[in-house]
């Protein structure tokens, strides 16, 4: 599948890095990156997949890393965590997925500058830049969902859900800043919604991409995470 460059806009937290270019890694585009010619450092950050397949689960890890040693490498190659997956840049940096089947534990982010967890609980909120995800009723950088609906997080909103058993009527998470804004704010929306007596519930939500990258599921599978390499 091909991934298109992307020019960077300007990001208020992190700045624009090196050329200006980037390019995304979403569900079902794990694979090589062919390091551009002259390039020798890239900033990659990166979300795991959110836990939850057919049940609850936490939020996926999120790390930030900038790599300054790629003189000479041609190729490395980007996972992008399914539900409960670790999203990977090689052996450089990582974030896990969170955890499910009883085992609500957020994700972490490993070896970055900037390493935060997801939140602990069913439709936990991914964690991000600003730090660990929203954690089952509780706010946090990304918001979280329990059987009452849908909590806030610092920069988005939670999911909410109707308590009708027939007809579940579900609202999205939200992102705090548009994915147009910047980057930066990326994993910052609430957590999955929770379907109250219904056969399946929503996917976990990151508040970007179509609910991803890194909410739990709170009554379905977690969202897919996500890589972004900069250079």
């Amino acid at each position: 599948m091909s991934i298109p460059i992307q020019s960077q806009i300007f990001n208020p937290i992190t700045g624009v890095f090196g050329t200006g270019q980037m390019q995304i890694f979403g569900s079902g585009q794990s694979g090589i990156w062919y390091i551009p010619l002259g390039i020798g450092k890239v900033r990659v950050r990166m979300w795991g997949g959110g836990g939850g397949v057919a049940g609850p689960g936490g939020g996926g890890g999120f790390a930030l890393k900038t790599i300054y040693d790629l003189t000479g490498v041609t190729s490395v190659y980007v996972t992008v965590g399914s539900a409960g997956g670790t999203s990977s840049f090689g052996s450089y940096v990582s974030a896990t997925g969170g955890g499910s089947s009883g085992s609500y534990t957020g994700g972490s982010g490993v070896g970055g500058d900037i390493n935060a967890s997801g939140g602990t609980g069913g439709g936990s909120g991914a964690g991000s830049l600003f730090g660990t995800g929203g954690t089952t009723s509780v706010m946090g950088a990304s918001g979280a969902s329990n059987t009452t609906g849908g909590f806030n997080g610092l920069l988005g909103s939670g999911a909410n859900y109707s308590t009708s058993t027939s007809n579940p009527s579900l609202s999205s998470a939200t992102s705090g800043m548009s994915a147009s804004f910047s980057i930066d704010f990326i994993g910052t929306g609430g957590g999955g919604s929770y379907s109250n007596g219904a056969s399946s519930g929503a996917n976990g939500g990151g508040g970007y991409y179509g609910g991803y990258p890194g909410g739990g599921g709170a009554g379905g599978n977690g969202s897919p995470g996500m890589v972004i390499v900069e250079w």
